[in-house]
């Protein structure tokens, strides 16, 4: 709307009205009505000159007369509410005809009033003053509309420019996850393929102190190993990157994987570490890898929070919900997987916070269990991604239970 868009974009000045009628008293006659009240005037003296004009000048009211040579006012008319551009001016037609079946054509074509000749000066003035009103509010709208739409193109435009901030960010963050998966993983390698032939005396005999010492570097390369591992999986999650495969699992391989990521530590540290796994269970529907590495990280926890000679036992019983009213299909069932302890237990106020990244319970300098702070935090990504709740109880002095259900595969 280039026409339009000049009229309302224009320094603000008095309303421009074109007068078009052929005969040259009343194109006087209204000039000078309108010129007193303060109005710009344009005048033309048949409908071809008229359409000139709205081209060039865009009135914001036409005063149009029905019978001129050339090009009649009801064509003029016509032509201009058919163009987008004009279509919102406002058209007085001025006619000397009184028959009604002239107005309803005018009125067909888009005329927004009528006044006949003879017209009276108030009435003119009166018709004009309300319809420019209308008009003015019109331009406003579109003033708006077009401010609007400057600001969602411009949003839109910073909204495209950040989403692809993000995926190069993106890109950077898979990059560096790649590199550092390397770096970190690459100086362990040696170590790990040495150590066992180290021990097997592979390269020559050892001395009981060297094969002591050489299970404690075993025992903190395994660590360093998992360490390793939660980390780069943390960052992977945070990432969007869980990579898991829901299908069919057994509890007892997901629960022995569990207990093998322990298995060390309990021994070490003189904590026993029992099962009781209920008999013919169904498989679950989980990724058994990542099911075991929660499930894993759950039993280190409790073995790490129980003093020598505790007791940390791993169960795992198939639970039927409590039904529901008569209509719905009835819920499927779960294996429930716990994890009990005789522990330290957990303060009340703590438990909220033990699956938030990082947080540790005791972070100060003198505190006397290790860790990053990660492990319940994979744990609740794990079984989220599981849409598998866990609940904890917890008594100060007496344990701690981590209890998941997870449905049973279809």
């Amino acid at each position: 709307m280039q026409e339009q868009a000049a009229q309302t974009e224009r320094s603000p000045g008095p309303a421009r009205i074109l007068v078009v009628d052929d005969t040259p008293e009343i194109q006087e006659l209204l000039q000078i009505h309108l010129e007193t009240e303060g109005y710009q005037v344009l005048v033309a003296g048949n409908g071809q000159e008229a359409l000139a004009a709205v081209a060039a000048e865009a009135p914001d009211l036409i005063l149009l007369d029905v019978l001129m040579p050339v090009l009649d006012g009801y064509e003029v008319c016509r032509r201009l509410k058919a163009d987008e551009e004009t279509a919102f001016i406002p058209i007085v037609i001025l006619t000397a005809l009184q028959d009604l079946s002239h107005r309803l054509r005018g009125i067909e074509l888009g005329a927004d009033d009528f006044l006949t000749k003879p017209f009276n000066h108030l009435e003119l003035l009166t018709r004009v003053r309300s319809l420019l009103r209308v008009k003015g509010l019109h331009d406003q709208v579109v003033a708006t509309n077009r401010l609007l739409e400057q600001r969602v193109a411009e949003r839109t435009a910073a909204l495209e420019r950040a989403l692809a901030d993000l995926k190069e960010m993106d890109r950077l963050k898979s990059e560096f996850l790649s590199n550092i998966s390397h770096e970190l993983r690459t100086p362990l390698t040696p170590i790990k393929g040495y150590l066992p032939g180290l021990l097997r005396e592979e390269f020559g005999p050892l001395t009981s102190s060297q094969r002591r010492v050489l299970g404690y570097i075993a025992q903190s390369m395994d660590r360093l190993h998992r360490l390793i591992d939660d980390l780069l999986t943390f960052m992977q999650w945070e990432s969007g990157e869980t990579g898991l495969a829901l299908g069919g699992a057994r509890v007892t391989k997901v629960v022995e994987e569990a207990l093998a990521r322990a298995a060390a530590g309990a021994e070490e540290k003189g904590v026993e570490v029992a099962t009781e796994i209920g008999a013919d269970l169904p498989q679950i529907r989980a990724d058994a890898a990542a099911l075991a590495r929660a499930l894993g990280h759950l039993v280190e926890n409790a073995v790490k929070f129980t003093p020598k000679g505790g007791h940390v036992t791993v169960t795992a019983r198939l639970v039927q919900p409590s039904p529901l009213p008569p209509g719905p299909p009835a819920p499927r069932q779960f294996v429930e997987l716990a994890v009990r302890d005789t522990g330290i237990g957990i303060p009340p106020e703590v438990i909220p916070k033990i699956f938030e990244r990082f947080y540790q319970a005791d972070s100060s300098s003198t505190r006397q269990h290790g860790g990053t702070g990660l492990g319940l935090a994979i744990v609740k990504r794990i079984l989220d991604a599981h849409e598998a709740p866990i609940a904890v109880e917890s008594l100060l002095g007496q344990g701690t239970t981590f209890s998941i259900r997870i449905p049973i595969a279809a």
